[in-house]
This record gives C-alpha cells, structure tokens and sequence, in this order.
C-alpha cells in the first residue's frame, strides 16, 4: 500500500505532454466581442501581485454562496425565497463570469499561464455549472415538476461534459454563437424577471397566450439542449487529427462515452427506483450527482493535457 502511493501518479511521458500543452480555443460567441472591452479594461486594474487562481476561486465562492442563499431559502425548488436572494444569485452569477473571464487573461498579462492553471479553471467552471444550474431551477419553481429539475440540471452538466469531450477529440475548445456567456445572461435575466415578478410570475399564465413562462422556459432548455448536443457530437463524431481520424495523441474518440454513460444511468436508475425521495430533496440529488459529474469532467480534461488514453478509476491515473 506505501509504495503504490510512493509511485508517481504520472510518468515522465505524461509529464512532459503536460509541459508541451498550449490552450486553443475558437471563439464565434455573439456577446464574447463586445463583453470584451469590458473585461480588458477590467483586467488592467488587477493588481500584478493577485495569482489568476485567485481569482478563477473568488468566482466559485462568490457563486456558491450566493447559490447557497437562496437554496436555504427554497429548499425544495418550489418554495418562494425573498426577492432579495434572486437578485443577489444573478449578481453571483455576472460576477463568477467576470473573473471567469478575467483569470485568462491575467495570466498571460502576467506570464503565469500553465496547464495546473487551466485545469483548475475547468475544475472550478465544471462545479459553477452546476450551481448556476440549480439556482436556475429554484428561480423558474422547477421543483413543481422534478422530472424537469432533473432534465434540466443534468442536460447542462451533460454539454459541459460534451465540449470538454470535443477539446479532448480536437484539441481546441470552441464555442459556438450562442454559448457560455450567453446562457450565463439568459441565467441573470430570469433571476431579474424572479426578483421584479416573484417566484409566482413563472406559474401564472400570461396574457393572450395562456401558457405560463415556465414552459416557454423549459422548450427554450429542450430546443438549447438539443441543438448544442447535436453540434457538439456530430463535431465529435467527424474524428480528430490522429491517425485514422483518431483524438490528438491518436486517442479513441468514444473512449469518454463510458463514464458519462454510466453516471446519468446511475442517476436515472436512483431518480425511478427512489422517486418519493428524490421529490423530497431534489436539490441534493442533484447536487450528488452534479459533484460526479465535475469529477469525470475534470478527469476528462486531465487526460486532454497530457495526451493520455481516457480512463476512469477512483484512484489513481495508469500510464499508457
């Protein structure tokens, strides 16, 4: 047992892709160019002495404790939370993004960019996906109907999961025209709509139409989740640079199919063995499971950096 954790975690090989890895991105967000002035303007008022970690952490604790607030407010979902505690969920959520947006950038204005730094941004932005998720549903009274809650958080960490999955194929991480920062927004309008309107406004039918804003909500998340599940995998399934068009480092393209597959299965089997349970605490349901997913999805960008064949374990990594 000693010398198993005496060994190193990765070889030398692994280390040194680990030392050769360059972040690549393409970037067609509609929002992303004129959000820009503001975060390079932003970004310069950043005192030199502040590590870029710093600040990708401020932004998880900033959106946790917000997120936090109105959970303990609305336990259930369903529960109407002071208005108070909406506004300052989407306040959470403009300011996680910004300093989302501005740890980057810091780090190439101060030369402290590296591969630990990037993985520790994914890590932070994959369990910021599932807080600004679940704030999401609390805000739209998703916990009136769970099966949606469920479909909903899910789905998100699932495309999050997906365009970690298409990096680790291409080797760049692209986002299309309607991307990150424009759920982000479209997360911050329904808090506004939440703090002028109540927890009620998604349950009253609106005028003329008869149809209540939480079922335009929910088609805007099923049409979102679809379009961006098909763009990501026919990206995916049209093969990377390797060989045969295999991932970069010649790597399997379906290779990360199997831990996705098997954490929504589990979750699916735990959500229609144990429903009554699963109604009574739907948050923490998801919460469990939206920790798991951070997991792989951290993994996943692990085996991105230093080229290594996708392989899932509680434990420890194996070298190729």
């Amino acid at each position: 047992m000693a010398e198993s954790f005496a060994q190193p975690i990765l070889s030398n090989h692994q280390l040194t892709k680990l030392k050769e890895h360059k972040y690549a991105s393409i970037n067609n967000a509609f929002l992303d160019p004129y959000m820009n002035h503001f975060w390079l303007w932003l970004v310069q008022r950043v005192p030199a002495w502040i590590h870029p970690n710093t600040l990708t952490v401020g932004g998880l604790v900033v959106n946790a404790l917000t997120t936090l607030i109105l959970i303990y407010y609305s336990p259930d979902a369903k529960t109407p939370a002071p208005t108070w505690t909406y506004f300052l969920c989407g306040l959470g959520i403009f300011i996680y993004q910004t300093l989302d947006a501005l740890d980057g950038k810091h780090a190439r204005r101060t030369n402290t960019s590296s591969p630990l730094g990037e993985l520790f941004d994914h890590g932070c932005d994959a369990l910021s996906t599932m807080l600004v998720t679940v704030g999401v549903c609390v805000t739209v009274n998703l916990g009136t109907d769970i099966w949606w809650l469920c479909f909903y958080a899910f789905s998100a960490e699932a495309v999050f999961y997906l365009a970690h999955w298409q990096t680790y194929v291409t080797g760049t991480l692209q986002f299309g025209k309607f991307d990150v920062t424009e759920l982000q927004f479209a997360c911050i309008f329904c808090h506004l709509l939440s703090t002028v309107g109540g927890a009620e406004f998604w349950t009253a039918p609106l005028p003329v139409v008869n149809v209540m804003p939480q079922t335009f909500t929910i088609w805007f998340m099923v049409i979102g989740v679809l379009g961006s599940v098909f763009l990501k995998a026919s990206i995916i399934l049209k093969g990377g640079p390797g060989r045969n068009g295999s991932a970069v480092g010649n790597m399997s393209i379906l290779s990360p199919l199997f831990p996705l597959a098997f954490v929504l299965y589990s979750a699916y089997y735990v959500f229609t063995r144990s429903p009554e349970t699963v109604a009574e605490h739907p948050l923490l349901f998801v919460f469990a499971f939206g920790v798991v997913m951070s997991k792989i999805t951290d993994r996943l960008v692990v085996r991105t950096l230093f080229l290594g064949l996708y392989y899932y374990a509680p434990s420890r990594y194996k070298s190729r």
